[in-house]
């Protein structure tokens, strides 16, 4: 980004010039007039008209320097960030293009809603909390591939047991596969309703894999409980968004230590709670 341009150490001050015109008056009225009384009068006025202008000099200045000091951290900012000047140029004289060549249009107001539909991202990444669409496995991917120590996370298949048989989804265990060669230690829960033949199929596989594999009827667990998590290394969090009707919208991720200090705690929670694949669901009332 270039910096702001300085103002000319030539450039010739508004205030100066009327100093020494007033200045230059001055010495003419004094020359010219014998009574000292009117003369001192004219003199006030004036040196209260020079105050005046003087003052609003400063507040003028002030302006300035507070203007090109916010301009000067914002570019000291984001020459900060390797890869933000490279997307800010490009952006900024899309900006300007919408506000020079449609003005007053719909094109104003969407290009207004853009930067404020990214401004809230970024304040959901300020916070260490991003989001991906449903479905989608980048994020989840690039998790599994980076993790170096353990995968800690919960399926709830009346969500994603199908899933689990899709491209998608085959996709994803794959990288488990990988991850396991690796030395990942991957922990997993699956919450169910019922426990059907191919939910226990899935679960064997998996078994069979090295992934350690537990069970837990939702009656056993809190309704916050009963969703679908993980955690990769301590480091990165998820948890999958829903509708009121229980559709699954879009899948939340956050960075923050204190939410990954709860999500490890929820899944220590809902895992001993459950029960190895062989062994009998523990009877116990339902939780509400």
């Amino acid at each position: 980004m270039k910096s702001p341009k300085k103002k000319s150490p030539l450039a010739v001050d508004p205030i100066l010039l009327v100093g020494t015109g007033l200045s230059v008056l001055l010495g003419v009225i004094f020359y010219v007039r014998e009574d000292t009384a009117q003369a001192l009068g004219t003199v006030a006025g004036l040196i209260g008209g020079v105050i005046t202008l003087q003052i609003q000099s400063l507040i003028q200045e002030k302006r300035r320097i507070d203007h090109e000091t916010r301009v000067g951290q914002m570019v000291a900012t984001i020459d900060k960030v390797p890869w933000l000047p490279d997307l800010m140029e490009p952006m900024l004289r899309a900006v300007k293009h919408v506000e020079r060549d449609y003005k007053g249009t719909p094109a104003e107001d969407a290009c207004r809603a853009a930067f404020e539909e990214c401004l809230r991202t970024l304040a959901d990444l300020e916070r260490g909390h991003f989001r991906a669409p449903y479905g989608d496995n980048e994020v989840f991917l690039r998790l599994i591939s980076q993790a170096r120590e353990h995968m800690c996370v919960t399926s709830v298949p009346s969500v994603d047991l199908a899933w689990w048989r899709e491209p998608v989804g085959r996709q994803y265990w794959r990288a488990q596969l990988e991850a396991l060669a690796r030395g990942v230690q991957i922990r997993r829960v699956f919450i169910y309703h019922e426990w059907t033949d191919d939910l226990d199929a899935l679960a064997r596989e998996q078994v069979a894999a090295g992934v350690k594999v537990r069970r837990v009827h939702v009656d056993r667990l809190p309704s916050p409980m009963r969703v679908i998590t993980g955690l990769w290394d301590g480091v990165c969090g998820h948890e999958l968004s829903y509708t009121a009707a229980g559709e699954a919208v879009h899948d939340t991720f956050t960075v923050s230590p204190p939410d990954l200090e709860r999500l490890m705690r929820q899944f220590e929670m809902i895992e001993r709670s459950a029960v190895e694949l062989d062994d009998e669901p523990r009877q116990a009332d339902p939780v509400a």
